[in-house]
């Protein structure tokens, strides 16, 4: 009975103090403490340079790293980064990745739906994507936190759109500068949005 007693307190124990912890944790929570900010970020960024490792394994945790830590961020905080170009570091930090890297970058980004979102914008009539591409560009502009995103990419090549009907998602994406590669991501946020609400209005 004494072992019984001792286990029965024991479990006790163990129930009050994870009690204990998760209103801890909620509290912190709520009071920012493992919020992600722009500048738990910079840090983030600053504390692992890509130019100091070599191993593509560590390489590949520190860039999943820093994609989940943007993903945490809301549209504002994103704008912090894009409204001052001295204080977006991830420029930087993603022209020392690979062109591997980099798309790998972007998919952890914008999802797992990165490639299937491409091809199928590929395989769309041009006329087609022209159409989502200007829907797309229309949403962006009458949307205050992704205005700012579609201003950097048409600064940093003003025939972007153009070239995409033209060319292709992924044929564009392909040669595109790295600085270029990281302002596509709120089109290609928006587009993907604008594809999977076509396919479920088509049934698809």
């Amino acid at each position: 009975m004494g072992n019984q007693s001792q286990a029965l307190f024991l479990l006790k124990v163990a129930v009050v103090l994870t009690l204990i912890w998760a209103v801890v944790w909620g509290v912190m929570s709520v009071s920012g403490v493992f919020r992600e900010t722009p500048e738990k970020v910079i840090a983030y960024m600053e504390g692992n340079p890509l130019s100091e490792v070599e191993d593509e394994n560590q390489r590949r945790e520190i860039i999943s790293g820093l994609a989940d830590r943007l993903n945490r961020l809301d549209h504002i905080q994103i704008n912090e980064f894009q409204s001052d170009p001295d204080k977006d570091r991830r420029r930087d930090f993603f022209k020392e990745m690979s062109a591997e890297e980099q798309h790998f970058f972007m998919e952890r980004r914008i999802g797992k739906a990165f490639n299937q979102m491409m091809n199928a914008f590929n395989e769309m009539e041009r006329s087609e994507r022209k159409r989502l591409v200007e829907r797309t560009l229309k949403r962006m502009r009458d949307n205050d936190d992704e205005r700012l995103g579609l201003q950097r990419l048409e600064e940093s090549d003003p025939a972007a759109t153009e070239k995409i009907v033209n060319e292709g998602l992924r044929a564009y994406y392909q040669d595109a500068s790295a600085e270029t590669k990281l302002d596509l991501a709120p089109l290609m946020e928006q587009m993907q949005r604008n594809l999977q609400a076509l396919r479920y209005k088509n049934g698809k």
